[in-house]
């Protein structure tokens, strides 16, 4: 249970029969900030081989998601990746977010091996790269062109967390 400003928002690992929920969340996502996923992210939530965290309210509604991935190769299994978060809009700004990104980065430094996370965010998301600043993430990158949308394009800011 994580208290928020709405009150209280249990957080847990999204389980398989979370997925029609995970689903219409993820759209509502792509719908409403296009230039921040990817469509083929939101299909099949266990594709990623990693816990996803959802946010749930007192009426059990998942209001919010975020994705954490250990790298399964040899020599970059000590990397992590966080993706996906987002937060349903009458949520935003009342701490799911933050609370999501602290079940994540508890999870995380648990993971035998996992030695730090990295992320890519919206040059244009200022809000997001707060959030992820405000929890130690730092930017190590800009990656132009990063996303496609409508024949725009949008750069993406790479960041990284040390975790050991």
């Amino acid at each position: 249970m994580v208290k928020v400003r709405f009150g209280v928002i249990n957080i847990k690992v999204l389980a398989p029969e979370y997925t029609h929920p995970y689903h219409r969340l993820m759209v509502k996502a792509l719908r409403q900030f296009p230039a921040d996923f990817e469509a083929s992210r939101i299909d099949d939530p266990h594709q990623f081989n990693g816990p996803i965290f959802g946010a749930f309210n007192d009426k059990d509604d998942l209001i919010g998601v975020v994705g954490l991935r250990q790298e399964q190769l040899l020599k970059t299994r000590h990397k992590g990746l966080i993706w996906g978060l987002y937060v349903s809009t009458g949520y935003q700004g009342s701490g799911v977010g933050k609370g999501l990104l602290e079940a994540a980065l508890t999870h995380a430094r648990g993971l035998r091996g996992l030695e730090q996370l990295y992320l890519v965010v919206g040059e244009h998301n200022t809000r997001a790269r707060r959030l992820y600043e405000s929890l130690g993430f730092k930017p190590f990158g800009l990656e132009p062109r990063e996303l496609k949308v409508a024949g725009k394009f949008y750069n993406g800011v790479h960041m990284w967390l040390k975790l050991k």
